[in-house]
């Protein structure tokens, strides 16, 4: 199997040197405009695999059509607002595509998209880069919520801290925290919960790097959702987090409280009963690190559905209520209050 990554920076490297170490891959090709930058790409990659890809070829190229016209599928990661643009394309060639979360950066690019993926009858082929829907962790505590093992929801905390603070100006676009962090919980909420919230009150601000404010990015955020059930839920997501990379999930039934990542590299000084300060003596670096594993089952996931031997985990219509999150968001962060949640095809004006 034949696969081309286009957008080769750090997370497409990553891609690549997964694939090359997934049982069925025997070609993976690097694809940008800048010959040698791709070369520069592909050097990280084989130095990230070393002998783990052994028989798998890796080349290079800048012609975007002929890579894609070789493929069995592609792995898009180049930056946002491209993403529309390259997915309708591979869809056009009959491609399997991953593509990189967002798939879209406003609700109105998303529904045309979607609306174009679904009359090719492509909504199964492609794989949009929620990679939490491919932990075990989220997905045993999705199992333990369908089973109602928790009861009736109550409560849902949410928290996404990177470790790192992203350059700004190389953020101009990503759509903003919203967008580019908070997207992940929006789609992992009611993925988990199996509801859609009404309403979304958002505030963010930039309250440890004041660059962010000259490029008008905020380096703080959180939302609070409301459901109709009576079940909340409150996200919080920051760049550059001081103690380590920080991805935790609680949600509070009425028969038990279950939570994800917990347990090991927890970015949190604890204070005991007696007062006593414990600075945690391990953390993970960066969002790759955190989900080290989900990574490289997110692309056996995507090999094993080009193969016809997996399901879609993360279809572009699965990923609606996310968008539906997202712009509500956006609309409370500018207006000061509480937005309802409206469907996408209002969004659309449908």
């Amino acid at each position: 199997m034949r696969i081309a990554v286009v957008g080769a920076g750090s997370i497409g490297q990553m891609h690549a040197a997964h694939l090359m170490t997934t049982e069925g891959v025997t070609h993976v090709e690097l694809v940008g405009r800048d010959a040698a930058r791709v070369a520069e790409h592909a050097e990280a990659v084989t130095e990230r695999v070393g002998q783990e890809a052994a028989g798998v070829h890796l080349s290079i190229t800048t012609r975007l059509d002929d890579a894609l016209e070789a493929a069995d599928g592609v792995v898009i990661t180049t930056p946002g607002s491209a993403h529309p643009a390259m997915v309708a394309h591979a869809v056009r060639m009959g491609l399997p595509v991953f593509v990189e979360k967002p798939l879209a950066l406003t609700a109105r690019e998303y529904g045309d998209l979607l609306e174009g993926i679904e009359a090719a009858g492509a909504d199964q082929k492609v794989m949009v880069g929620f990679h939490r829907r491919h932990s075990r962790e989220f997905q045993t505590l999705k199992g333990l919520l369908d089973a109602g093992r928790a009861g009736s929801l109550r409560a849902v905390f949410s928290f996404d801290h990177d470790k790192s603070a992203a350059d700004p100006e190389a953020l101009g676009g990503s759509g903003g925290i919203f967008a580019d962090m908070m997207a992940h919980d929006f789609d992992l909420v009611p993925w988990l919960v199996g509801e859609q919230a009404s309403t979304v009150y958002a505030v963010g601000s930039v309250a440890a790097h004041e660059s962010y404010r000259e490029h008008d990015q905020l380096d703080t955020a959180s939302a609070h959702l409301t459901f109709a059930s009576g079940l909340s839920a409150t996200i919080s997501v920051m760049r550059g987090h001081a103690e380590g990379q920080d991805v935790r999930t609680v949600v509070h039934g009425t028969e038990r409280t279950y939570s994800v990542g917990g347990a090991d590299g927890v970015a949190i000084s604890r204070i005991d009963g007696e007062g006593g300060i414990h600075v945690p003596e391990s953390t993970f670096e960066d969002y790759q690190d955190r989900f080290a594993s989900a990574f490289v089952r997110e692309m056996q996931d995507f090999v094993a559905m080009i193969d016809g031997q997996g399901t879609n985990a993360s279809t572009p219509s699965s990923g609606v209520p996310g968008v539906e999150l997202l712009d509500a968001a956006q609309r409370s962060l500018a207006s000061g209050r509480p937005e309802a949640v409206r469907p996408l095809r209002e969004l659309r004006g449908d």
